[in-house]
C-alpha cells in the first residue's frame, strides 16, 4: 500500500513540476520575442568533432518576424515578415521562400519568434536547472531529437540542438538587448534581379 501511495505521489509531483516548467519557460520565451543581438553557431558531428562555425547578428520582433544574418564564413540572410520566411544565400545568388508555419522547429529564429503557446505545443518540456530547459518533439518526423534552451537573468543565452543524424549545433547569444518595437522595413525582402528565387508552398 505504501509503495502504491508513493508512486501516486511521485506521479503527481512530476505532473506539477512539468506544469511549472512549461509555465516558467513560456514566460521566458514570451519575454524574448522582441530582442536583438549577436550569435555564434558551432556544429559538431556525431563523433563530437567540430565541422562548422558561423557568426552573425539577429533581430526578433513579435509577431513571428525576424532577421537572422550570418556574416561569416559565408553571408546568408534568413528573414521572416510573419507570413513567409526567405532564406537567401548571398554569394550563391539563390533564395528560397516558404510559409512561416512550415519553419517552426526547423530554425532557431523561427522557434524564438513564434508564440510560446504554439512552440511548446510541439514539445515535451523538462526543466534541467533554474535557467535551462530540454525540449523533446512530440512528432516523430521532427528534424530534432532534443533542443536545450538556456537563459541568463531572463535573457536567452544559448541553444543546443541535437538532430536526427546525431549532429549537435550549439548557438551562443551575446550582447542581447530588448527593444520596444522596430520598423516593418527591417523585415521586407528586396532581392536583386540576379537572385534565383524558389517559392515553396
Amino acid at each position: 500500500m505504501y509503495r502504491i501511495v508513493l508512486i501516486i505521489l511521485l506521479c503527481l509531483s512530476g505532473s506539477v513540476w512539468a506544469q511549472t516548467s512549461n509555465s516558467d519557460l513560456s514566460e521566458l520565451l514570451e519575454n524574448n520575442r522582441n530582442v536583438e543581438g549577436e550569435f555564434r553557431q558551432v556544429t559538431y558531428n556525431e563523433g563530437g568533432e567540430q565541422v562548422q562555425v558561423s557568426e552573425g547578428v539577429f533581430l526578433l520582433a513579435a509577431p513571428n518576424r525576424f532577421v537572422w544574418d550570418t556574416i561569416s564564413p559565408f553571408p546568408q540572410r534568413i528573414i521572416s515578415d510573419g507570413q513567409f520566411v526567405t532564406i537567401w544565400d548571398v554569394d550563391l545568388e539563390q533564395a528560397t521562400q516558404k510559409p512561416f508555419a512550415g519553419t517552426v522547429g526547423n530554425s532557431p529564429a523561427a522557434l524564438l519568434g513564434d508564440s510560446a503557446d504554439n512552440v511548446l505545443s510541439h514539445y515535451s518540456v523538462t526543466q534541467i536547472s533554474d535557467d535551462k530547459y530540454r525540449l523533446q518533439p512530440l512528432e516523430t518526423d521532427d528534424l530534432f531529437n532534443t533542443l536545450t534552451l538556456s537563459f541568463a537573468k531572463g535573457i536567452i543565452d544559448a541553444m543546443s540542438i541535437k538532430d536526427v543524424l546525431g549532429q549537435t549545433t550549439v548557438i551562443e547569444f551575446s550582447n542581447v538587448d530588448a527593444h520596444e518595437g522596430v520598423s516593418d522595413e527591417n523585415f521586407k525582402v528586396e532581392l536583386p534581379e540576379t537572385v534565383d528565387l524558389i517559392v515553396e508552398q
